[in-house]
């Protein structure tokens, strides 16, 4: 996976991302499975928002 550093800090993100609109039509076992994947394959970059329905549970996001 390649990284780039984020903005001015010392955060080294992946240049791919994991978007969570998609998770909110899959059930939360599944949406585990594909995170731990795309944790496996070196993404750290996720993006979810309160608008994705319930992305932001399922990938445990919390203010």
């Amino acid at each position: 996976m390649i990284y780039r550093r984020l903005g001015k800090t010392d955060l080294q993100v992946s240049v791919v991302g994991f978007g969570g609109i998609p998770i909110q039509r899959i059930d939360a076992s599944s949406t585990e499975k594909v995170v731990n994947r795309a944790i496996e394959l070196g993404i750290n970059f996720f993006d979810t928002a309160r608008g994705y329905t319930d992305s932001e549970e399922k990938l445990r996001c919390s203010n």
